[in-house]
């Protein structure tokens, strides 16, 4: 009996299908921008807080991160700072362009955003200064504008009559580096 029940409620609502408009695609969707993202398990160094920079054993720290971009085409930007303060906004640091792979299928680049800093070294010398300082990247598919927000990749015309604006991304990541102050033993040159 029970099968019956279920057989009749199985026939009556595949009696009550309701039909589909035939309506096409007059042309392709317009192809906005994707998000792209820090692949942190990937980001060097590992461990998020460094100590010691500036002794003996850490002359020299390298930072980089891999970057995943659906839009394969794209031309990335990675800004690097050290301690950013954004109540007195000022430039990067170090501006690296990661260029779109030819006939890459992998959305993840081979290029890696990457920042070199050796203690001593005038191009770092925030980070030369003893105590905790923060080192960032701050990667996006166009420029940054002021206050480090990213700036409009284009306008797109919608068939209503309104305008679309087709925002930039961004994506950050940051470590925390403890630099020692040098003694008169330590030789970072």
């Amino acid at each position: 009996m029970k099968w019956l029940g279920l057989g009749l409620t199985v026939g009556a609502l595949g009696g009550c299908l309701i039909p589909q408009d035939e309506e096409y695609l007059s042309e392709l969707p317009v192809r906005l921008n994707h998000p792209l993202r820090i692949v942190e398990q990937h980001a060097k160094p590992s461990n998020r807080i460094i100590r010691g920079f500036g002794t003996p054993e850490l002359c020299e720290l390298e930072f980089s991160v891999p970057v995943e971009d659906l839009d394969l085409a794209d031309t990335l930007v990675a800004y690097w700072f050290v301690d950013y303060d954004p109540n007195q906004p000022r430039g990067a640091d170090s501006v690296v362009n990661i260029l779109p792979d030819k006939g890459a299928i992998d959305a993840v680049r081979d290029e890696f955003a990457v920042f070199r800093a050796r203690y001593n070294s005038a191009d770092i010398g925030r980070l030369n200064t003893p105590g905790d300082h923060v080192v960032e990247v701050v990667v996006t598919d166009t420029a940054l504008l002021a206050g480090r927000e990213p700036q409009g990749k284009s306008s797109i015309n919608l068939e209503d009559g309104t305008v679309y604006e087709d925002r930039g991304y961004t994506a950050s990541y940051a470590w925390f580096v403890k630099t020692e102050a040098g003694g008169t033993g330590v030789n970072c040159q």
